[in-house]
């Protein structure tokens, strides 16, 4: 049988991970001298405190060696190995991993970049695991993982823009009007990089152009969504209910970020993740 992994940016919800026994590697989180295991050690709470208290805090992707020890430990049990991972345009997790399977050469292992993040990943991971689960090879569990990642979208709207600003992780964001910090941007990922693909000035209106974009993605179809939330779980709740109304729903996860991902984020934000059958 395969062996699934994958990172904590792929922010899966935990009854998943234990269900699939999918091996998530943490991303790592830098606070002065100490190195906390993003999902781990740290959440989206401790996270937002940090933040609050102005402190410095960053992030940076597992080590090589960390890979490696897992790729190995999974040798010893699985026919192959599918590791996904979140866009390299944004982080070097994926280089990490692609350097660590060059290293582990008794099992096979296909490092798939999927161009995404939270859970427009997640749900690679998760076909994966599905499939894997049904006895399929590595051949064919990687050509559905890269049919499937040109379906997958993925918009969200943060509180504000000033922690994705002060991350660089969108650099472009610098360069808005002066009143940047009042607009509401759509964000999503293309060819994966963080790009805007729209600007509200309320958050109402913000979350209902994100529902209507899926709307003219998806129509009747069945669709698998994911509601993300970083400390806004009430109104993740309430996007829920609209998708459940909205759409004809195949499986919803109401899911948080992980320390990692709010970081970036600041509170406050909400995202739609999903992809139509």
């Amino acid at each position: 049988m395969l062996a699934i992994v994958t990172d904590s940016v792929a922010c899966l919800p935990r009854e998943l991970v234990e269900r699939y026994r999918i091996h998530v590697v943490p991303v790592r989180i830098v606070r002065g001298e100490r190195v906390y295991q993003d999902g781990v050690e740290v959440g989206p709470e401790e996270a937002f405190a940090w933040l609050a208290a102005g402190e410095v805090v960053t992030t940076s992707q597992p080590a090589v060696g960390t890979f490696v020890e897992l790729y190995r430990e999974l040798a010893g049990h699985a026919d192959g190995i599918v590791s996904i991972h979140v866009s390299s345009g944004v982080t070097g997790v994926y280089q990490a991993a692609v350097a660590a399977a060059a290293i582990v050469s008794n099992v096979p292992i296909a490092v798939i970049d999927s161009r995404a993040a939270t859970m427009a990943e997640g749900f690679l991971v998760l076909e994966a695991a599905r499939l894997a689960e049904q006895g399929a090879d590595l051949p064919s569990v990687q050509r559905r993982i890269e049919e499937l990642r040109g379906l997958l979208r993925f918009f969200a709207v943060l509180e504000t823009v000033a922690y994705l600003v002060r991350s660089g992780r969108a650099p472009w964001l610098a360069q808005l009007a002066v009143d940047v910090l009042q607009i509401k941007p759509i964000l999503t990922l293309q060819d994966g990089k963080i790009v805007s693909v729209g600007r509200v000035r309320t958050r109402r209106r913000a979350i209902e152009a994100m529902l209507e974009r899926m709307e003219r993605d998806v129509g009747d179809r069945p669709v698998h969504v994911a509601v993300l939330e970083a400390g806004a779980r009430d109104d993740a709740e309430q996007l829920a209910d609209d998708v459940r109304r909205r759409f004809a729903v195949v499986e919803l996860y109401v899911t948080p970020f992980t320390a990692a991902m709010a970081l970036h984020t600041g509170p406050g934000l909400l995202g739609l993740a999903y992809y139509a059958e």
